[in-house]
């Protein structure tokens, strides 16, 4: 179990890295009002995709109800706390010219906000990770079972 949780979270890290580069690139080429655009959907939705298949698929190699709870929100803990202060220093610098484009704020202020979506990323990612991770057990028992429906 502690090989998969490795595997996974660095997987994790390195989908949020790969977002993070693209969004710090997209934030750096904008002249006016940050929008979002469709390639910024587009990476991130990549990225939410590949991340619920992650978790899913360390559910299914678990198998196991409670092991797979707590390993997802090990996994999602860890992708969340690592991978969020990968992202958050990725985009840091483009950010923080991009606010005082329009603001003028402490300097504290951005590093505030990115120590916020850490822990934010932390929690969602060790919530998010323990039901994919349990999806992914039942997932795996439904289709290993030939059942196609849930019992009624």
């Amino acid at each position: 179990m502690k090989r998969a949780v490795a595997i996974v979270a660095l997987a994790l890290v390195l989908i949020g890295a790969v977002e993070a580069l693209e969004s710090a690139r997209q934030i750096a080429e904008t002249v006016g009002p940050l929008r979002l655009g469709p390639s910024g959907i587009g990476v991130s939705g990549l990225g939410v995709l590949a991340s619920c298949a992650a978790y899913l698929w360390l559910g299914w190699h678990i198998a196991r109800d409670r092991a797979a709870l707590r390993a997802g929100a090990i996994t999602g803990f860890l992708a969340g706390m690592i991978g969020g202060t990968v992202r958050a220093v990725i985009i840091a610098d483009v950010v923080a010219d991009a606010v005082a484009r329009y603001a003028t704020v402490p300097l504290w202020f951005v590093p505030l906000v990115l120590a916020v979506f850490v822990v934010g990323a932390t929690v969602v990612s060790a919530v998010a990770g323990a039901a994919l991770a349990f999806l992914g057990v039942r997932l795996e028992r439904v289709i290993r079972s030939g059942r196609h429906r849930p019992p009624a």
